[in-house]
């Protein structure tokens, strides 16, 4: 129930936030069966809320382990379906870790579930494609040896702009490929390098694919002053979510991210307050007008920006 709620949320401020979010392949993002989703990272936690809100399934997020020290934090990402797996920098004792996280993921699969994982095991503004790990073909590979039909999904997240607001993202969904691929499914090296070829080969197709038109709004006369209301309304918000960011975050990596996730989970509270405002300044119905047509007003102005 958290999960859907968050969901629909997620969906609702990503709407206002971006341009334009073009889903390529719309088809596959209503994959029913159990799937392991292996995609390309290139900016930050921002990538897993996106394949998160756009799958219609709900999706089990592969996630740094690090994020799970605190036990409210761990507490709140277990309800998300976040699974931790830990990298060499967490000290090689923790790495055996890793096999607890690869059976939950197996377990999830089996359920019938979604899984996502990022294939290149670490995140960096980057536009290509980078080597491949060995987890996602492991996860794959030995879910397959348990009988799973489980299919992998290569998936690319194209962004027009790592840090400017008001993006313009495409989600491109690559056919997903299932056991067949392989002569005989044995675990050995081979068959992971395997798995990472293809998975590879159809990363880079997908990475080619051009994005969809730029959508700009028309700029009639009249809906300038309801962009301009917009930005107005919502520009010491923006401002407060934008300190925040710089504020904590210690790479510039996270800073995309951080400024979304402030945004998303403060709006409701920025709408209080103008709601209070506007019941100071002109009643109860000022106040629910005011209420209401801020984030068509916020929207318009992204449109216009």
């Amino acid at each position: 129930m958290f999960y859907h709620l968050l969901k629909n949320w997620v969906k609702f401020t990503l709407f206002l936030s971006c341009k334009r979010i073009t889903l390529h392949h719309a088809a596959l993002f209503r994959h029913e069966g159990p799937l392991l989703i292996a995609a390309h990272h290139p900016n930050s936690f921002f990538d897993a809320i996106l394949v998160g809100a756009y799958m219609k399934k709900p999706v089990h997020f592969l996630t740094r382990s690090d994020v799970f020290r605190n036990g409210l934090v761990r507490f709140v990402l277990r309800r998300l379906q976040m699974i931790p797996v830990y990298r060499i920098r967490d000290g090689k004792d923790k790495l055996s870790l890793n096999e607890s996280s690869f059976r939950q993921s197996r377990h999830a699969l089996r359920k019938g579930r979604h899984v996502l994982i990022f294939a290149e095991g670490f995140c960096n503004h980057q536009t290509t494609l980078q080597p491949l790990k060995k987890g996602a073909a492991r996860i794959l590979l030995q879910s397959w040896m348990e009988g799973v039909p489980v299919q992998m999904m290569p998936f690319w997240i194209r962004y027009d702009s790592f840090t400017d607001f008001a993006k313009e993202i495409d989600l491109m969904a690559g056919d997903p490929f299932d056991a067949t691929i392989l002569p005989v499914v044995e675990e050995h090296a081979g068959s992971l390098q395997l798995i990472n070829k293809r998975l590879a080969d159809s990363l880079l197709a997908l990475s080619q694919l051009k994005p969809a038109p730029v959508q700009r709004c028309k700029r009639n006369p009249w809906i300038l002053p309801f962009a301009l209301a917009g930005f107005l309304l919502h520009a010491p918000f923006y401002y407060l979510a934008d300190l925040f960011a710089r504020k904590i975050n210690k790479r510039s990596i996270h800073y995309d991210s951080l400024l979304y996730v402030f945004m998303a989970l403060f709006y409701p509270f920025w709408l209080l307050l103008l709601g209070y405002v506007g019941w100071i300044a002109g009643g109860c119905w000022f106040s629910l007008l005011l209420v209401l047509l801020s984030p068509v007003t916020a929207k318009l102005f992204v449109l216009w920006k």
